[in-house]
């Protein structure tokens, strides 16, 4: 059974309130991202050359990611 045969399978015994957490978890999410997880982390795409480092060598953060745990925490 698929992820999104087991949602509807499971929507109509859903509470109010999960019900509105459920939507709450989608509408959260980048449209771009919706029905195509698999529930590992998104990996950053490889960058220029002489963008993988900081001015001051260090290497460089995944902002992306970081804001992405930023907002999950909302």
């Amino acid at each position: 059974m698929t992820a999104k045969e087991l949602l509807l399978k499971r929507a109509p015994t859903l509470t109010e309130e999960q019900a509105a957490r459920a939507l709450h978890a989608l509408d959260a999410e980048p449209a771009s991202n919706v029905g195509e997880g698999d529930g590992e982390p998104d990996e950053m795409a490889p960058l220029p050359d002489g963008w993988g480092e900081t001015l001051t060598g260090e290497p460089m953060p995944n902002v992306v990611a970081a804001v992405r745990r930023s907002r999950e925490g909302h």
